[in-house]
Formats: structure tokens, C-alpha cells, sequence
């Protein structure tokens, strides 16, 4: 297991230091173009650092979607035995979705330290709240359709493109609830027992995904025809 996690981490690493490099790029757009001084000043360095969130979700469902397929296939073509290579997919999520989760942090607090100018748009850097958990469970959850949206698609396009549909409803669907449940005004006009419950059903909706996505993932790797 440890080789076949090493063999990963060599993809994530490039992987991560490219999210990393983009938020830098964004960081340094909004100083050069007057973001942080000026709450008017309003371009595409702005959009992207206020949506940087989503954009953290839509590259660890590519990245997945890269280690189910062709990193799965070199893996295996290479030796790795199939249940060791299941765990050092574990191991590697695990890691992305910290990494990715400090990132998230660092650049939801970014603005207030570094002392911008307060925008709406600052709203959707904190889309989770005071829910610590949220994040990196919707990173592990995307991360696992992503898996599971390669594989099927090399089986099948038909079921793999419907899987890849449903992956993007669902990391639209969970950005737009943890943003309403942030608005206390829309809490309060929305109030009742079926609203409050929402955010728990949310979660065992995500961890009955993942769980059942992992057992997915399981059983197509021990079947899985190196081509």
C-alpha cells in the first residue's frame, strides 16, 4: 500500500502546487487591479477569489476522476496489487481534502487580515459556516463520484456522462444551501422544524454517499481489466 500511495502522491503533489499557483495568481490579480482598496472595483480576479471554494470542489472532482482511470491503469499495469491500490486511493483523498481545506481556511480569512475593503462577494468565501465538517466531507463526497465517474464512463459513456451530470448537481446544490443557510434573514422567513433539520439531513445524505461510493469503488477496482 505504501508504494502504490506513493506512486499517488507524485500526481497530487503537481496537482495541489497548480491549485496553489492559481490561487496566487488570483491573489495577485486583485492587488494589481485595485480589488482589496476599492469595494467598486469589480473584474474576474474578484469572481474567481469569491468562487474559489467551488473552484476547489470542481478540481478534486477532476483530479479523482484522473486517479480512477489513467492512474488506476498505470498502477495496476506496474504491479500494484488491486486492495492495496483501493487504500492508497483512501490515503490520497484524505490528503487532498486537508490540504484543500486549508487552503479554503486561508483564503476565507485572507481578506479581513489582510485588511480589504468588506464585499458581498466575501460571503461565498465562508459558504460553510461555523460547520468545520462540511467542507472537507463535500471534498471527499466529490471526490468519490469523481472516482466512481471515471470508471463508469470507461465502461459505459451513457452511465458515466449521467454520473458526471449528477456530480455537478450535487456540488451546485450543496454550494447554494450552505450559502442560503448562511443568510440569517432567509433563516428566519424560512424558519421551521423541516428547515433546521436540513443541514443534518444534508450530512447523512453526503456520508451515505460517500460510504456507498467507497464500497462502489471497491468492488470495481477487484474487477478491474487493465487495458
Amino acid at each position: 500500500m505504501v508504494k502504490s500511495f506513493r506512486f499517488l502522491i507524485r500526481f497530487a503533489w503537481v496537482n495541489l502546487a497548480s491549485l496553489l499557483g492559481f490561487a496566487a495568481i488570483v491573489i495577485l490579480g486583485c492587488y494589481l487591479t485595485g480589488v482589496p482598496g476599492n469595494p467598486n472595483v469589480g473584474n474576474l480576479f474578484e469572481t474567481y477569489y469569491a468562487m474559489f471554494p467551488t473552484m476547489i470542489l470542481l478540481c478534486l472532482f477532476l483530479f479523482a476522476f484522473a486517479m480512477c482511470t489513467s492512474s488506476l491503469n498505470l498502477g495496476l499495469s506496474m504491479g500494484a496489487r488491486r486492495r492495496d491500490f483501493f487504500w492508497a486511493i483512501q490515503g490520497n483523498m484524505a490528503f487532498y481534502a486537508v490540504v484543500c481545506w486549508g487552503l479554503q481556511l486561508f483564503m476565507s480569512a485572507f481578506p479581513a487580515l489582510a485588511g480589504w475593503e468588506v464585499r458581498d462577494k466575501w460571503a461565498l468565501l465562508d459558504l460553510y459556516g461555523g460547520r468545520v465538517w462540511a467542507f472537507p466531507l463535500v471534498c471527499l463526497v466529490l471526490m468519490v463520484l469523481g472516482c466512481l465517474s471515471g470508471m463508469v464512463l470507461v465502461k459505459n459513456k451513457v452511465l458515466g456522462g449521467i454520473l458526471v451530470t449528477l456530480s455537478i448537481f450535487v456540488m451546485i446544490f450543496v454550494t447554494v444551501f450552505m450559502l442560503l443557510s448562511a443568510e440569517t434573514s432567509l433563516l428566519d422567513f424560512l424558519a421551521g422544524s423541516v428547515w433546521n433539520d436540513l443541514p443534518k439531513i444534508l450530512v447523512g445524505a453526503l456520508a451515505a454517499a460517500f460510504a456507498g461510493g467507497e464500497v462502489l469503488i471497491w468492488r470495481t477496482i477487484q474487477r478491474y481489466v487493465v487495458r
